[in-house]
Order: C-alpha cells, then structure tokens, then sequence
C-alpha cells in the first residue's frame, strides 16, 4: 500500500497521540490543543493504516509581521527509513508552511546526524553557513505519566 501524507487538525487526536507514542512521547497528552490552532502544523506519514513518520512545528511570527516557521521535529519508524519518507515529509510540510504565507522554513540539527543532514538537504534545505549555538532554560520538568 503506498505512503500517503496528511495535515492532522481537530479531531485527530487519536492519530496525534498515538504518533506521540511511537516517536517516544508517553507522558500526558493534550493534542487537541496542539491541533486547534492553525500557526502549529502536524503532518504524518501512514502506509496500511499504521503511522510510518511525522513532522511537526510552529509558525512564527516575527514583530515586523514577517511569518517564518520552525520545523521542530521529524521522526521516521526504522523499517520507513532510506526509502524518502522523511524527505518526504519535510517537503510536504514546506509546502504547508508556504500556503500559510511563510517566507522561510528553518530547522535545527548538528554534524552529528548526518541522516538529518542528508534528509533536509535531499528535500532542497540549503545549510546555513554560519554555525548555531542553542541556549535553552528548563523551566520545568516535563511530567509523565
């Protein structure tokens, strides 16, 4: 049965939690919250009826009201992976954020995953030329359930 990609929106819960769960997420859930706004975009991948990779992220805007959108995650289940579902993805979800009207799609990774390297450059991403530090501040822990 073929791949087929779509945008999850409100009612996907179901479909949305259990990709959280197989992309190791197992703590309390609140997809619906994720899923009612329209500047958060969610897409899977599926082949016979079973969640093979998602990606998700959120779209920024800036205080100069330019629009970019941040890939946050794309994660693909082993026996998907090396045959383009994560390049994919990332193409569908570019083209997502460009229907948005989003002037540039940006995503973080480092040299020491050369499979996501290999994927974003496979789906057309040109690598920024200045390397990137990321600071971040815990502000909590995460619960579990």
């Amino acid at each position: 049965m073929p791949m087929k990609i779509r945008r999850l929106g409100p009612g996907d819960e179901a479909i949305a939690e259990a990709a959280c769960r197989v992309f190791g997420d197992v703590g309390p859930m609140n997809a619906g919250r994720f899923l009612a706004s329209a500047k958060h975009i969610l897409l899977v991948a599926e082949e016979a009826g079973e969640v093979s990779g998602w990606v998700y992220g959120h779209e920024l805007i800036h205080p100069d009201g330019e629009a970019t959108t941040l890939l946050y995650a794309l994660d693909v289940v082993e026996r998907a992976r090396r045959r383009g579902v994560g390049a994919a993805l990332v193409a569908a979800f570019v083209h997502e954020a460009r229907l948005a009207g989003c002037t540039e799609v940006w995503v973080l990774t480092d040299d020491s995953n050369p499979a996501a390297l290999a994927t974003y450059r496979t789906a057309g991403g040109v690598r920024d030329a200045v390397p990137q530090v990321m600071f971040s501040w815990r502000l909590a822990e995460r619960r579990h359930s």
